[in-house]
């Protein structure tokens, strides 16, 4: 092994302890400590970053804690004002005949009804919305892992990235923030101008096309519902976070992301093609 020349300076200092300095001055950063030197984000922070700077957001998550508790909060309380709304403003009964009126099939058939069939109908109808309602968070945590678990298999095995399940469930919760800010919008409208003739929890708020068509069924739609500015905004800033942890291009993360919401679409489209 070839040792290195002890050489003493004038101010003491010897050949290898500045060599030493040296070395760690010119060596390379590594991934791991570029950040280290930067304060974290607050939980706060995140949250903000989210909406205006979200490479900021999913960053830090990259580097530092997955913590998703705040991002989990603000969607379940975002999702039970909206919810309060429309039961105070529309009603239980009256969204229960909305959701009757925007399937042509079930309202067929409940034409065909004694009065004491109708209620029925409607009964169950109001009763699976609540179960839907007090079922939420538990349906969203395991829905979002579910999706995660996709974005994990594509941005990994089909993009060669390097992304962990935890850091892209933390995106996951961070980015499904953006559905919140649609439901905010909804339960505005709900407060300052009269409720619609057909309102349903599905489609809540004039945010796309297919709001605004007669029917609220059909193929078209399922389409024209799915093009929806906060749906294009969330899967964007979700292609972002996808990205930046799986340590890939914007543009495949963002490719990544809309691979799955296109599948999702055509399914939502076929389905509605079946049963409509």
């Amino acid at each position: 092994m070839i040792e290195r020349p002890l050489v003493h300076f004038h101010d003491g200092r010897t050949g290898v302890s500045a060599y030493n300095r040296f070395a760690q001055r010119k060596a390379p950063m590594t991934e791991a400590t570029v950040p280290t030197a930067e304060p974290g984000l607050s939980q706060i922070q995140r949250v903000i970053y989210t909406f205006t700077a979200p490479s900021k957001t999913f960053t830090d998550i990259l580097y530092r804690s997955r913590n998703v508790l705040l991002p989990i909060l603000l969607i379940i309380v975002g999702s039970y004002i909206f919810t309060f709304s429309a039961a105070t403003r529309v009603g239980y009964d009256a969204l229960a005949d909305s959701a009757i009126k925007a399937n042509p099939k079930m309202e067929e058939r409940v034409q065909g009804m004694t009065a004491e069939q109708v209620a029925t109908v409607q009964k169950q109808q109001v009763i699976g919305m609540k179960f839907t309602v007090y079922a939420f968070p538990a349906v969203f945590v395991i829905f979002g892992a579910l999706f995660t678990l996709f974005f994990w298999g594509t941005v990994n095995f089909g993009f060669g990235g390097e992304a962990t399940y935890g850091r892209l469930f933390a995106v996951m919760m961070y980015g499904s923030l953006i559905a919140v800010t649609k439901l905010l919008l909804a339960t505005l409208m709900l407060w300052v101008t009269d409720p619609p003739e057909i309102f349903t929890f599905q489609d809540p708020v004039g945010t796309n096309l297919g709001y605004y068509l007669d029917h609220h069924s059909g193929p078209l739609y399922a389409l024209l519902t799915s093009i929806d500015i906060f749906e294009i905004w969330e899967y964007i800033v979700l292609g972002i976070g996808c990205a930046i942890v799986a340590k890939l291009p914007i543009r495949k993360g963002i490719i990544a992301v809309f691979i799955w919401w296109t599948l999702v679409v055509l399914m939502k489209v076929g389905f509605a093609a079946a049963f409509s």
